[in-house]
């Protein structure tokens, strides 16, 4: 008799579990999203000028720190937060030797501990599409509340992902769930409308290819064709810069892709 799985329906504490498990797992970390695309997320940030050099930069859900090491060489104070204390743990043994480093913390309840408008610049990647509905709200509050008047907030997520097709199955429990525990997906509207409503004002918002910012690829023809637009790109925005509302930032011109980019200022 075929039997329809059940879909689980995810919690705080699962969430805090799952990822307590993965931040274990040393040999799982080239599957992180950071990992994959690190230098695509530090190039686009220097073309963009996002980055300060002085001040307090956060990476609200900043896994094992792979944008984090990067950030650290910017030379402003690094911080970092994430919900599993297992992964704060390696961030903070990781970079304890360096001196821009100020640590990061855990917790499973907001607010964190931080102090209003500390932070000139927040990225938060590949963490909206985690949240559960009553996560959304109190995140992006916190958000606002950490970043300064003007400040620069840093998002991705997927763009428009079709969550179905991400499912795996427990023949053990007779349920599915997505492999990564994504729970909501986003589209250029409904990220910017989301953000408008917590004080935002978004900058830019593109679905790009961040693979074709991504140094160290095989060489192949589909990568020669990428790594064509990738220069043809960098090219235009060194001769030709577009900056953005704030004059402070720069629109880079990118591939168009599955991964949606957004910058934002605080208002």
């Amino acid at each position: 008799m075929n039997e329809k799985p059940v879909t689980a329906a995810w919690s705080p504490e699962s969430i805090r579990r799952f990822w307590n498990y993965q931040g274990q797992k040393t040999q799982v970390e080239t599957e992180y999203f950071s990992f994959q695309v690190v230098d695509a997320l530090a190039n686009l940030l220097q073309r963009a000028h996002a980055t300060p050099r002085q001040g307090n930069i956060l990476d609200f859900g900043c896994g094992p720190g792979f944008l984090l090491e990067r950030l650290l060489t910017s030379g402003a104070d690094c911080y970092g937060f994430d919900f599993s204390n297992a992964t704060v743990d390696r961030v903070n043994a990781k970079f304890a030797a360096i001196r821009n480093w100020k640590g990061a913390i855990s917790s499973t309840q907001l607010p964190v501990g931080y102090q209003d408008n500390f932070f000139d610049f927040i990225s938060c990647i590949e963490t909206l599409e985690h949240l559960l509905d009553e996560m959304l709200p109190d995140t992006l509050t916190e958000l606002s509340r950490l970043l300064k008047q003007d400040g620069i907030a840093f998002f991705t997520t997927p763009f428009n992902e079709n969550l179905s097709e991400s499912l795996i199955y427990c023949p053990f429990c007779n349920h599915e769930f997505h492999k990564v525990q994504h729970v909501r997906r986003f589209t250029r509207e409904s990220i910017t409308d989301l953000l408008k409503q917590y004080g935002f004002e978004v900058l830019y918002c593109e679905a790009i290819d961040l693979l074709a910012l991504q140094g160290e690829k095989k060489i192949t023809r589909h990568s020669f064709k990428r790594a064509g637009k990738f220069f043809v790109n960098t090219l235009l925005d060194l001769v030709a810069p577009v900056a953005a509302k704030d004059g402070r930032l720069y629109l880079p011109r990118c591939a168009p892709g599955p991964n949606l980019c957004v910058l934002a200022r605080k208002l």
